[in-house]
């Protein structure tokens, strides 16, 4: 008799503990969350982001130029950063630009692993003879601690399209960083017939994800806080805004990793202190995008129907949490 019981009950001992262990693991798992710098991926949907040029020159300055900043065409999607090298007069000579573009300063929350994340694209545009080639990097700058690390670095001919490069990284916690990157153009060959000539490298959709716990509220990781929900907001609002007649349409996205639905409210603006349009609020789902409507004001319409860009604020409450961004986005006119 004992025999016979002996192996039904090993069997739902070890179907138990077999449980119990996925449980763990999921539970693991759904807290091992990440957390994307500055102040979200670094999409430029609209505008720099806070990044700017701190450095664009040429070897030679009295035959070529370097600049360096924001490209609202190009890019996935469109929107990047952008280091230009312009060679104004043809001379049987090589040439070497070089432009750094600096990410504002941003504090992480959590220490350890992390990955340096860009997309990056090199045109050689009417320069093909000189055969020029971009060796970029992406430097993490300890602010706090006055150190800095490379974890990407490239050499690239030409590339048509965009492609990612991501690095492993490590941050302490509460330290202030910034990212960097540099863009060194140069040539092989001294030009021959070419008058002149410009190549053009791009970056895109860059980041620092740091792996932080507790952060994934569906996976009962506490309640979120304000400067987190901010974090995670920061794109939340999707380019291009659409005008229509009297009436701007712009999509706006409560971000997943919220945990819970969020309560919405977007407004168009000349400025931050002069609106542009109404106020329209609603509560989207966690991970859900909704479009909202908004009406132009009668006194701002003429200059929204000229604008080519239009300012909007998004203020997002989530729990006991809330937190109000900007965001520029191009303007569509139907």
């Amino acid at each position: 008799m004992i025999g016979t019981l002996r192996h039904p009950l090993r069997g739902l001992i070890l179907a138990g503990c077999l449980a119990a262990l996925l449980g763990l693991f999921a539970v693991g798992q759904a807290q091992a969350a990440t957390t994307a710098y500055p102040a979200g991926v670094s999409t430029f949907s609209g505008n720099a982001e806070g990044w700017k040029a701190t450095e664009a020159a040429c070897n030679v300055p009295a035959l070529c130029t370097a600049s360096g900043g924001y490209d609202g065409g190009v890019g996935v999607p469109a929107g990047s950063l952008a280091a230009n090298t312009n060679i104004t007069v043809n001379a049987a000579s090589l040439f070497k630009s070089t432009v750094t573009l600096v990410s504002p300063n941003f504090t992480v929350g959590s220490g350890g692993p992390a990955k340096v994340h860009v997309d990056r694209q090199f045109s050689q545009g009417n320069l093909v003879e000189l055969n020029p080639s971009l060796v970029y990097s992406v430097r993490l700058i300890d602010r706090t601690a006055a150190t800095e690390s490379t974890p990407i670095k490239e050499t690239i001919t030409a590339t048509s399209a965009f492609k990612g490069f991501e690095q492993a990284s490590a941050v302490k916690a509460g330290h202030t960083y910034a990212l960097a990157i540099t863009a060194e153009t140069s040539t092989t060959t001294a030009g021959s017939s070419l008058a002149s000539g410009s190549t053009s490298a791009h970056f895109d959709n860059v980041s620092l994800s740091v792996q932080s716990g507790n952060e994934d509220l569906g996976a009962g990781g506490g309640a979120i806080t304000s400067s987190e929900l901010r974090a995670l907001i920061t794109s939340s609002l999707i380019g291009p805004a659409v005008l229509k007649g009297n009436r701007v349409s712009v999509k706006a996205k409560c971000p997943k990793k919220v945990g819970i639905a969020c309560s919405i409210s977007v407004q168009g603006l000349l400025t931050k202190k002069k609106p542009a349009t109404s106020t329209r609020a609603a509560k989207v789902g966690k991970g859900k995008t909704k479009k909202f409507a908004l009406q132009v004001r009668p006194k701002a319409r003429g200059k929204v129907k000229k604008a080519k860009t239009l300012l909007f604020k998004e203020t997002v409450r989530a729990g006991k949490a809330k937190a109000t961004v900007y965001k520029r986005l191009k303007l569509i006119h139907r």
